[in-house]
């Protein structure tokens, strides 16, 4: 049965196009739309990054039953939705915190005082225009620039959800294929079978360790990749939350300021979580695989054919982590760590204010 995986991975293909970072562009093409993206993730390796995303392709075609496909169909359709809402999410409030520069624009429409209130800008730039008379021009302006920086990150973001998601995928392929083949053998103890139900066994575990693994190799190599750019971008991420909270307890008094820092700051929130939840995601996945075989029927296999299933779950032991330089590990419960790492900076630069 033939499966159209570009279903699932369209929208990630579109963004990586859209920066250049799409292993099969054309060199003019990639080199062109580099240009027009004002920053590129430079740690990535191609060659890393060609690897994984030929695997979101290539390992379609070693699931051997439709059950695995479900599997796999589930867990890329997860991760096209949560591609959407990322993506949507970051691009409302990148309008939102833009736009919020219209807001003494309205109020001089709904309560109009004596003088025209001060203009306010996204972001200190100087255009070497009159800014009341070309306002609109320069809001539209910054608008289109935020969107087109924000597109860099998107796809970035969007390219390390997807190797997570799809590498997910294929833990939870392993997982059924040992709980198939062990609830298998447990099961021909009883049945009579014209094939050799021993064989068989080793066989379909020989397959599952070897997908094993692959997928162990496969979260080994996604980790590699992306540790020394996470490490940039945590730092860059603490110190951002740190001071936009300044920012924002400075503007309590002036509420077009404040909201548009209140929608900063939510934004840098939810950015830092998704990079926590994938990487919690990932934790648990690599750990369940050592779960299912305590669950399934092993204890009904001979203690010599057990033996096999302790490579996999010694494997199994330490679990696969999303790290940032290596020294932090993107989990749920370093995520509210960082927070009030951030809330600690917040109160020391507070002091100096």
């Amino acid at each position: 049965m033939e499966i159209n995986q570009n279903h699932y991975y369209d929208v990630v293909k579109r963004f990586l196009r859209l920066v250049g970072q799409w292993p099969y562009q054309k060199r003019k093409e990639s080199l062109f739309f580099l240009i027009f993206a004002l920053f590129f993730d430079a740690n990535v390796l191609f060659t890393q990054i060609k690897y994984l995303t030929d695997h979101l392709y290539v390992d379609w075609n070693f699931l051997e039953s439709e059950e695995e496909r479900d599997i796999m169909r589930k867990y890329a359709e997860n991760c096209r939705w949560h591609v959407l809402i990322y993506s949507s999410y970051v691009y409302i409030s990148t309008v939102s915190f833009t736009t919020t520069s219209l807001v003494p624009r309205i109020l001089d429409i709904i309560f109009p005082l004596n003088d025209s209130r001060p203009i306010m800008l996204a972001y200190p730039a100087y255009y070497f225009v009159d800014e009341n008379e070309y306002f609109y021009y320069i809001i539209f302006h910054m608008i289109i620039c935020a969107i087109m920086c924000l597109t860099a990150l998107i796809a970035h973001d969007i390219m390390f959800f997807t190797y997570v998601e799809h590498i997910c995928g294929l833990f939870a392929v392993v997982r059924y294929k040992f709980e198939h083949a062990v609830n298998e053998r447990a099961k021909s103890r009883t049945e009579k079978n014209t094939i050799d139900p021993d064989y068989l066994y080793y066989k379909n575990i020989a397959v599952s360790i070897r997908a094993h693994q692959k997928t162990l190799r496969l979260a080994k190599i996604l980790e590699d990749t992306f540790s020394l750019s996470f490490a940039v971008q945590l730092l860059l991420i603490t110190l951002c939350l740190s001071i936009t909270l300044v920012q924002l307890s400075s503007q309590l008094h002036k509420s077009a300021e404040a909201i548009r820092y209140f929608v900063f700051f939510m934004a840098q929130l939810f950015h830092l979580f998704c990079f926590s939840f994938q990487g919690q995601k990932l934790i648990n996945h690599s750990l369940e695989t050592r779960d299912n075989i305590y669950h399934s029927l092993w204890y009904n296999i001979p203690v010599k054919k057990q033996r096999l299933l302790m490579f996999v779950m010694r494997k199994s032991i330490e679990a696969n982590t999303i790290t940032a330089g290596k020294i932090y590990v993107f989990s749920l419960e370093h995520f509210t760590t960082i927070v009030q790492s951030s809330m600690s900076y917040f109160t020391l630069l507070s002091s100096f204010t």
